[in-house]
This record gives C-alpha cells, structure tokens and sequence, in this order.
C-alpha cells in the first residue's frame, strides 16, 4: 500500500483590518497605520496611503516613513491632519 503524502498549502497572506493608533513623541507625533496596501507616495509635507476601502493621508512638517512592515506604517513628524478619501484610490 502506498502512503499519501498530505499537500502543505501555504495560507495567503492575511492583510490585517484597519487599525491607526498616534502617540506623541519629542518630534511630533508617531502615527501607525494597520491594513495598508502601499505607500502611495510621500514627501517632508505629505504621506499617502492605501487601503483596501480608502486613501489615508498625513499632512504636516517634518514627515517621514519610520518603517513599512506586515502592512503596517509607521508616520513620524509633525502631523497636523490626517484625511480619508474615499472611493477609487
């Protein structure tokens, strides 16, 4: 009798729902975002974001992008608004 061998198969990967979370720090303010696809663009004034169901976008001084890991990102500096725009991204 011959043995079956069981397929592993590998689970995709799981985007993690919509999260923000902002503390402040001795620069500004540190914001992580949970659930982003990618990094739109960003500059010292602007980061953009996208998710699944919207557009996350930091304004302020000073930006910039601490780390962009498991979806998740990481928004330092000065934030002054944080917007959602929604529809086609």
């Amino acid at each position: 009798m011959q043995g079956k061998e069981k397929k592993s198969e590998s689970s995709p990967v799981a985007i993690p729902s919509f999260h923000l979370e902002a503390d402040r720090t001795g620069g500004g303010m540190s914001v992580f975002i949970c659930g982003i696809i990618s990094i739109n663009a960003f500059t010292e004034e602007t980061v953009s974001l996208k998710s699944h169901r919207a557009r996350v976008v930091i304004s302020g001084r000073d930006l910039n992008v601490g780390a962009y890991e498991n979806h998740t990102v990481e928004v330092k500096g000065l934030v002054e608004d944080i917007r959602f725009i929604y529809g086609k991204n």
